[in-house]
């Protein structure tokens, strides 16, 4: 049974010292008028409540990270009450279901969720990158000199219809592998402590891996990159493209029917998000995250030089939340190439653009 990590936040925090203006109605202070009287102050609405369920995956969460720890979504009338970190099939399942409103995803669930009958839609996207990286565990470097030579061994993933299950199929195929029959693919779940401790102790052979999971495999030694995605070489041979629509808040067309106002401050905070990790260094941005004790939890055992130096490698992935029509394409045809998808959808039935907005 796949275990689910919930990260209760008690609050977001008041201290923010980044820019912005709430959309929500801000409490007015009470004025005097020509007569002399006073006008009553407007009442500031309660926050909405939103439970954000994800992966544990800092491409994926950098900017909800920054938004949270910058005090973004309490700008936009938003409290953030609980990070579910799961399994991500677990997740989806949970969100077709209606128990969450909103979620962080790779691509490939967003249409697998369409086809299965639940409408979804990506509204910002949080990362503009593959980020699975082909890890092998450090005994075998003399021998696994390509994809090929992991013929016959096991390849970690956390679960079918994930999006590092996606992208070990998309390595495997095109090295002429049949991951039904001459790769074990072995489900991990999504708990990075596990998923490192396989590939330490040799339990499996290689990992489809992303942030934080590579950079301590690198930093430790414990393995070695045969097909590093974040190099853009490497990507574009793999992904067939330097930017790719990988990963985004999602929601159902439900939620954006009924809570369309609440879409679009929750994308905002996101947006506020992306923008600082633009305008800063990864230094900065690692004092950030680290520097609240909620976010810092999902860099546990990493030090600030690796979380600066892991920040550093991805940061070049992260765009400003528009969805990309040549990104969503590029996934599109690895999900259909590689059979991933039972059929293709157009980018209007995969997003809703009004928020975020449209891009190349």
């Amino acid at each position: 049974m796949t275990r689910l990590v919930t990260l209760v936040l008690v609050g977001i925090l008041a201290s923010a010292c980044g820019g912005g203006t709430p959309t929500s109605t801000a409490t007015a202070a009470a004025a005097p008028t020509a007569a002399g009287a006073t006008v009553a102050a407007t009442p500031k609405p309660p926050k909405d409540k939103v439970k954000l369920p994800t992966t544990l995956s800092t491409e994926l969460n950098l900017a909800s990270l920054v938004a949270y720890a910058k005090d973004f979504f309490g700008e936009e009338n938003i409290e953030v009450t609980d990070i579910v970190v799961g399994s991500s099939g677990t997740l989806r399942a949970a969100m077709i279901a209606k128990e969450f409103d909103f979620g962080l995803f790779a691509f490939v669930h967003d249409p697998i969720a369409r086809l299965a009958g639940s409408p979804w839609k990506a509204v910002v996207g949080t990362y503009d990158r593959e980020i699975f990286s082909l890890l092998v565990r450090k005994e075998l470097q003399a021998t696994v000199k390509k994809v090929a030579d992991l013929k016959g061994m096991k390849v970690g993933v956390t679960g079918a219809g994930s999006g590092s299950w996606a992208m070990a199929n998309v390595y495997l195929k095109k090295a002429g592998l049949d991951p039904t029959k001459d790769i074990e693919l072995v489900n991990l779940g999504g708990d990075p402590g596990v998923i490192f401790t396989a590939l330490s102790t040799s339990k499996i052979d290689a990992i489809s891996s992303w942030e934080p999971i590579t950079s301590r495999v690198l930093e430790t030694g414990a393995g070695f990159a045969l097909a590093p995605i974040y190099d853009a070489a490497v990507h574009k041979e793999y992904v067939g493209s330097e930017k790719a629509l990988g990963f985004a808040l999602m929601t159902r067309e439900d939620v954006i029917a009924g809570k369309k106002d609440l879409v679009t401050r929750m994308v905002n905070a996101h947006k506020k998000g992306l923008a600082f990790i633009k305008a800063n260094t990864a230094a900065a941005l690692a004092d950030t995250v680290l520097g609240n004790p909620k976010t810092a939890e999902q860099f546990s055992g990493l030090d600030k030089a690796v979380v600066t130096k892991l920040i550093e490698r991805i940061k070049p992935g992260y765009g400003d939340g528009c969805l990309s029509r040549s990104g969503f394409k590029a996934e599109m045809d690895l999900a259909v190439t590689y059979q991933l998808v039972k059929q293709a959808i157009t980018f209007e039935e995969f997003g809703d653009a009004s928020f975020a907005g449209a891009c190349n």
